[in-house]
């Protein structure tokens, strides 16, 4: 009878928990980065919040296995009346605060006009003023005195204004401010799969050319992506693409770290002069006979496994020279 039981409830566990899970996909592009979330909706509305803002126009609802989707609206992101009067108490400081560097900078105007004014004064003598120099030392003695306070004064809102603002997008970072999706779905109980571009930027390129030295023909030239602040809750993968260029053919996934290697090519060496000293240099010339251009980025040179420095390499195009030097 146990048995039974256990296996009743193991076929359950395994029917049910599919349709209940959410997939949730991010697919990052060189130029954006796309959001794919499944889910089964139930009682014919689908609710769901995106995690972030999304580009205009690019919204995508599907029932998948059969089913179709009618009127579909998108809710804007709305901070809680708790976060909101934090954000709003934040923003009033930070404008009082501009409003005192504001007023700082004129006092500060003022008191270095009022120095000046006191060191051009031509000293002179009379029965109510037996001691010249002296008056003209006191007067812009207080003048400086003032700028001095005036130059504290700034240095702390400048301080207390990076902290404000600091806070504030912090804030805005920790709220998750997507908007929401709301679409009726027939039937009732249906899997659904919404997509959307983020509004953020998508990987940056970078890449790792090594030499081989010893009158070698090629170098290894590889492709990274780098890819900063990533969604929590998401099975990432990187796309060697721009969003414009369609569906990708291959995707690999985002790998722990700050870069995901793409491809790796051995290109013809056209020149190449290194010299690795306290001063090292190098200049090499190579021929870009990857499939496609290969978007600018910054560029790490090795020669025989030694690092000789990071320099830019520029925006190439297929079968074009691809200089890279560096000259200190």
């Amino acid at each position: 009878m146990m048995l039974r039981c256990l296996h009743l409830f193991l076929t359950f566990f395994v029917v049910t928990s599919p349709v209940q899970a959410a997939q949730r996909e991010l697919t990052i592009f060189s130029d954006g980065r796309l959001v794919e979330i499944e889910t089964t909706v139930n009682k014919g509305l689908a609710e769901l919040a995106l995690p972030a803002p999304i580009r205009d126009g690019t919204l995508r609802v599907k029932a998948l296995g059969g089913g179709s989707i009618g009127r579909v609206e998108l809710i804007p992101f709305r901070l809680s009346d708790k976060l909101q009067k934090e954000l709003d108490g934040l923003q009033e400081q930070k404008n009082r605060q501009e409003d005192r560097l504001k007023a700082l900078e004129t006092r500060e105007g003022i008191f270095e006009a009022a120095a000046k004014s006191q060191s051009s004064k031509a000293p002179r003598k009379t029965k109510t003023n037996p001691d010249p120099l002296a008056s003209v030392r006191q007067g812009t003695d207080f003048a400086i005195a003032q700028l001095e306070a005036v130059f504290t004064a700034r240095r702390r809102s400048e301080q207390e204004l990076k902290r404000i603002t600091a806070r504030i997008a912090q804030l805005h970072k920790n709220s998750g401010g997507g908007p929401t999706v709301r679409a009726e779905v027939t039937p009732g109980t249906t899997r659904v799969r919404v997509a959307a571009v983020l509004s953020d930027n998508g990987w940056r390129p970078r890449y790792e050319l090594r030499l081989t030295g010893n009158g070698s023909a090629t170098a290894v030239l590889i492709q990274l992506a780098e890819v900063d602040g990533l969604l929590t809750g998401f099975s990432a993968r990187v796309a060697p693409a721009s969003l414009t260029a369609g569906p990708p053919e291959q995707t690999y996934p985002l790998l722990p770290g700050p870069a995901t290697r793409l491809a790796t090519w051995q290109l013809p060496i056209e020149h190449e002069r290194v010299t690795a000293g306290p001063l090292p240099s190098f200049t090499v010339t190579l021929k870009n006979t990857a499939t496609g251009p290969l978007p600018g980025g910054l560029v790490a040179v090795y020669s025989q496994d030694e690092y000789l420095g990071t320099v830019t390499l520029p925006a190439t195009v297929a079968n074009a020279v691809l200089p890279i030097t560096n000259r200190p």
